[in-house]
């Protein structure tokens, strides 16, 4: 023992009465409501913390999926073919063209499914022109193509999210395709005009 501190009650007890008084201390400690309530209570926390984690790797994940879908090779170029058509204004598809078409419809539905895991405000400020164009361009062959199979959902996620996107960018809807503009003089023939 060292000087000047008190023994304790277990100091004083045989080993024997003391290994009992601990049981009967840890036999009334489990029948404690509170001590249950406590235990809860961290539980509770352990539990929210896990949930907050798996959370934040979900939409790091569904991230790191919109990323890989958006940047395919093939799905860039694809894209940027019918975004084209908002410059020429065509209105044919041809067969090619359509299949093509198709394909980035599949591929925007796909993404627009990924947008619920993400924070929407943030995803419309990132990706809202190009779903507001692709919606613009792409709204009669999603319809053609329900017709055709007689599903009046499919595609229904790329519709939500491009009408979204087409009232968040107005700037979208009001372009219109240079082959429906009517052509303006350049500054040198307006110049020649009046000599």
């Amino acid at each position: 023992r060292t000087r000047g501190t008190k023994p304790t009650a277990s100091r004083r007890l045989s080993p024997a009465l003391a290994a009992r008084g601990i049981t009967m201390d840890i036999c009334a400690l489990l029948n404690s409501d509170v001590f249950w309530s406590a235990v809860g209570a961290i539980a509770t926390v352990v539990g929210a913390i896990a949930i907050f984690f798996a959370i934040s790797q979900l939409r790091f994940e569904a991230w790191l999926k919109a990323q890989e879908i958006w940047t395919a090779r093939e799905f860039t170029q694809a894209r940027g073919r019918v975004f084209a058509r908002l410059d020429t204004g065509n209105a044919e598809w041809t067969p090619e063209e359509e299949s093509e078409a198709l394909d980035v419809c599949r591929k925007m539905d796909e993404f627009a499914g990924l947008i619920p895991y993400l924070p929407k405000r943030t995803a419309l400020r990132i990706w809202g022109v190009p779903f507001a164009k692709a919606w613009r361009v792409l709204a009669p062959v999603v319809a053609k193509e329900r017709d055709k199979c007689t599903w009046s959902d499919k595609w229904h996620a790329f519709e939500r999210l491009g009408r979204s996107a087409l009232s968040s960018h107005p700037e979208v809807q009001a372009k219109r395709p240079a082959a429906n503009k009517p052509l303006q003089p350049t500054s040198a023939a307006r110049g020649r005009r009046a000599d």
